[in-house]
């Protein structure tokens, strides 16, 4: 029997393309965009607070500057090697340092944690690219800040069910004193309102928004966070509409 050439042609591009291997080229470990996990480093940032106060009829915006500082290491509930950060607050200039708290950071290939509070958030999860999402808050308890904020609205209570997503990767971002870093990752954690901007005051509003940007090598270089609600006034006007929470912005300043 004769070997047909159609037979021959096909049988060519099958092995051809069953040895055909796809390349996947690897995205950056978790731990290049993250605060320097080694003790000695430190990023200093500058803090933007904006809080409400008598019930929302006054805000005010205190400004001052926060330095992170890799102090030691320790042992986490899982056994493995978590990276104890301090954190140091003084007044935008600097003059003097005091202590604000202490937080510790896990490394595994998969996830990066930060627990600060008794409170643990996945802050960076694989892979890195863009539209990857992860639900960051899942170890957080219900209602964590109900301790500070009385809120009413469910997402500012719930943070379990927020999803993470990278929205840049390795792209450039330029910080507020002017400073770029070439290759950032941008992850949105959640974007939602109710009546914002408040067109109607006699109705609810609510704003919930965090997103953060890491730079390689660097760690967190900015956050933005707004977590708020407006309770309407009373019908019979004993209580003025006011609000209830807080904003935050981070930029860094300052880094080893």
């Amino acid at each position: 029997m004769k070997n047909r050439p159609g037979v021959l042609l096909i049988a060519l591009v099958v092995t051809i393309t069953s040895c055909k291997k796809t390349i996947h080229y690897p995205a950056p470990p978790l731990t290049d965009y993250f605060i320097s996990l080694q003790v000695g480093k430190y990023v200093t940032y500058r803090m933007d607070s904006l809080n409400f106060y008598y019930y929302g009829q006054l805000d005010t915006i205190t400004s001052y500057l926060a330095k992170d500082s890799v102090e030691g290491t320790t042992v986490d509930g899982t056994g493995a090697t978590a990276w104890v950060v301090v954190r140091y607050l003084s007044d935008t200039l600097g003059d003097s340092w005091t202590t604000n708290e202490t937080y510790t950071v896990s490394a595994t290939l998969a996830t990066i944690d930060l627990t600060e509070n008794n409170l643990r958030f996945i802050k960076l999860a694989g892979p890195m690219s863009v539209g990857f999402s992860w639900t960051g808050n899942t170890y957080l308890p219900y209602a964590p800040y109900q301790d500070f904020f009385l809120y009413s609205d469910y997402n500012n209570l719930s943070l379990g069910g927020w999803n993470y997503t990278y929205m840049q990767v390795n792209q450039p971002f330029t910080v507020n004193n002017g400073t770029k870093y070439d290759s950032t990752a941008t992850i949105l954690q959640i974007a939602d309102s109710t009546n914002v901007p408040i067109t109607d005051p006699n109705s609810f509003a609510a704003q919930t928004y965090w997103s953060e940007t890491y730079a390689k090598n660097v760690g967190l270089i900015y956050r933005h966070t707004e977590m708020w609600e407006y309770q309407p006034p009373t019908p019979d006007g004993t209580q003025q509409g006011y609000k209830i929470g807080f904003e935050l912005t981070m930029s860094v300043v300052d880094h080893n």
